[in-house]
């Protein structure tokens, strides 16, 4: 059996793209030195989305049964990998545990493409099966900065899994669209497709070549204590929608990200999920904010400075700064990194200021 604690489940959460805790819930877990690598998780399968040249991750087994067991390895590596178990056998005792590290190596083939193999503990009674799934990184740089100030720096460490020449490029640092609105209050707190009775329909038309797309609510930006929910819903030609996102916290901090958004109409639908009382009754004044990045889109306003070439297996800094930014306001902007094949990663860069 995999074990895993309510602190292991919410630690994974904190590592994903949007998470599901709140920040202080992984402030808290980063203190007490939870790892916060989707990776790590205690789970049977293996799963690594940006594996440069080698990663390594631990396994806790668990025995409730009543005998010891004893297992030995065999793994089928996925192909162009070498996947080292140690150690290679174990020995769980009856109600205990026992742990163990896979060490993947990545060897030879095309980057940024899965490969897949498995890992089987054998017994003489039963085997226990894993999935091992792959994917070598061209680049493996952190997903997002969020800072403060007009004027400042940061140092963004990239890891390379190839060799060959690189290019950091600057998109934005972009001022936010603010669109005021006023949902009311739905007494039913159900969510459909409608204007009125609480949902408030706000429509942006974004264009071609757009590198990043982002769509936000934040508590201090309503008039109270509210919980305000928000969908997005995507049409070519502002006929016919399709639902492609959600964004439902407890409180109205709500974020829609969309990495190379396609051109067309972006319908954000507010839901007065509960709100409190306002001017002639329950409702909420609040305002939505939308940034969009264009694949060529340096405002001038943000610096980045990296190394032309790079070799497989090290690590190099992109130095970033900005400087005179607007104040009282959110800047948005990003760091593509660039390899031979395109755009192999992107670090998001948020600034208040």
């Amino acid at each position: 059996v995999f074990e895993v604690s309510d602190d292991e489940y919410d630690a994974f959460a904190c590592g994903t793209e949007s998470p599901a805790v709140s920040g202080a819930r992984c402030d808290e877990l980063a203190t007490a030195g939870l790892d916060f690598d989707p990776a790590s998780l205690n789970q049977p399968s293996i799963a690594v989305s940006q594996l440069v040249s080698r990663q390594t991750v631990t396994r806790r087994v668990h025995n409730p049964g009543g005998e010891s067991r004893s297992f030995v390895a065999s793994v089928d590596a996925p192909p162009g990998f070498t996947v080292t178990l140690d150690p290679s056998s174990i020995t769980v005792p009856a109600g205990g545990s026992a742990s163990y590290d896979v060490t993947m190596t990545y060897d030879s083939g095309p980057l940024d493409l899965w490969r897949f193999g498995a890992l089987t503990w054998n017994n003489d009674d039963f085997d226990v099966f894993s999935t091992i799934a792959v994917r070598p990184a061209s680049v493996k740089a952190p997903a997002e900065f969020a800072t403060f100030g007009g004027t400042g720096n940061l140092t963004i460490p990239v890891e390379f899994g190839y060799s060959g020449s690189y290019n950091a490029r600057v998109h934005g640092l972009s001022l936010p669209t603010i669109t005021d609105g006023f949902v009311d209050n739905d007494p039913n707190k159900t969510f459909t497709v409608r204007s009125g009775g609480g949902v408030t329909q706000h429509k942006f038309l974004i264009p071609a070549d757009q590198l990043y797309l982002r769509f936000a609510l934040f508590d201090a930006l309503t008039d109270g204590d509210d919980d305000l929910d928000m969908y997005i819903y995507y049409s070519p030609d502002d006929i016919n929608y399709t639902k492609i996102g959600q964004s439902g916290e407890p409180t109205s901090e709500e974020r829609f990200d969309y990495f190379r958004p396609p051109a067309g109409y972006y319908a954000v639908l507010i839901h007065g999920f509960e709100t409190d009382q306002v001017s002639g009754g329950q409702g909420a004044n609040y305002q939505l904010l939308a940034w969009r990045l264009g694949i060529n889109n340096d405002l001038g306003n943000m610096t980045a400075s990296g190394p032309s070439i790079v070799n497989a297996g090290s690590t190099e800094d992109v130095d970033v700064g900005w400087a005179n930014l607007q104040s009282d306001t959110i800047y948005f902007g990003a760091i593509s990194h660039n390899t031979p094949q395109g755009i192999s990663g992107v670090t998001l860069i948020t600034i208040g200021n």
